[in-house]
């Protein structure tokens, strides 16, 4: 979620509980991280921002493990989980309140907290001041999705990548893939057809690449890829694999003739932050694949 709308909205909830700690988490099936935190006298505390746990350590596991509704702890020392958990001695925590935040779809995102170093601090009418503020959250999530995400092939889009890739972590390369001979697809099925393939594209390329690895899908049928150090094949390997697994339709539905063209961008000092120049380079590369006769790859080349 982006940091300047989080801090806004935790201010806002700041003016409703006073001299309490208030702090937007994430949640997953093994872990709690912390997105941002407010002190007790509303200001940043810094040193917590992005601090992950073990959501089994976490106050915030009884919502996400639980029912996921929201909870009032009044006294963090008498209940049967919290009581035994290491965070409460050392937060200095004697009561909790958080409710779940949710994306559009259901799933959770995380939670929205506030705890207080008094016990007893937390009513009916609290937990449904926090609701609201957590429905704000789950509005602003949504509308963040539909901004960063292709409603077609739910991959990330353009504008998600021009914005995240400064901030994305051991960076290797960048791929730009176009497909070959797509636009008879549309002229002869339709683009119904058209989306279909699109969508079964998207599904093989993420199937070739690691979980660290970031896809995007950056126009038509262009899709680009940032593949990081976690990645432990070759690009080569990659590639080939790639243009291996969108060159064989013969079990679609209608007879498909396509493959794939890829240029490779090498992640340097020069572009490290600028997803402009890698990708201008990668696109030249993946041109030169396609004046090679398509359904290869190129290196691009300073």
């Amino acid at each position: 979620m982006e940091e300047k709308v989080v801090q806004d909205l935790l201010e806002l909830v700041n003016q409703s509980f006073e001299d309490k700690k208030l702090y937007l988490g994430k949640t997953t099936d093994e872990t709690f991280s912390i997105v941002k935190m407010l002190g007790n006298d509303g200001s940043q505390q810094e040193a917590f921002r992005n601090f992950t746990m073990d959501l089994k350590e976490s106050f915030c596991q009884l919502i996400y493990l639980g029912e996921q509704k929201s909870l009032i702890i009044n006294d963090i020392s008498k209940h049967p989980v919290t009581s035994e958990l290491a965070l409460t001695a050392k937060a200095n925590v004697g009561s909790y309140m958080g409710v779940p935040v949710f994306y559009k779809d259901g799933e959770m995102f995380g939670t929205l907290c506030v705890v207080g170093a008094e016990t007893g601090s937390f009513s009916e009418r609290d937990k449904e001041t926090l609701e609201k503020f957590s429905r704000l959250f789950s509005y602003v999530l949504e509308l963040e999705r539909l901004a960063s995400i292709d409603s077609l092939t739910n991959l990330h889009n353009r504008h998600y990548l021009y914005e995240n890739f400064p901030k994305m972590k051991n960076k290797k390369a960048v791929m730009l893939l176009d497909l070959d001979n797509f636009k008879e697809v549309n002229d002869t099925y339709g683009h119904d057809v058209g989306d279909l393939v699109l969508k079964e594209v998207a599904s093989r390329i993420n199937k070739q690449i690691e979980s660290n690895d970031i896809l995007a899908r950056v126009g038509g049928d262009e899709f680009a890829i940032v593949i990081t150090k976690e990645n432990n094949k070759t690009l080569e390997d990659i590639a080939n694999d790639i243009i291996d697994v969108l060159s064989e339709w013969s079990n679609f539905p209608v007879t498909v003739l396509i493959s794939a063209s890829i240029g490779i961008c090498m992640i340097n000092e020069d572009n490290a932050t600028n997803i402009h120049i890698a990708l201008k380079k990668a696109d030249t590369a993946m041109y030169e694949a396609k004046r090679k006769g398509k359904s290869t790859f190129i290196f691009g080349t300073d």
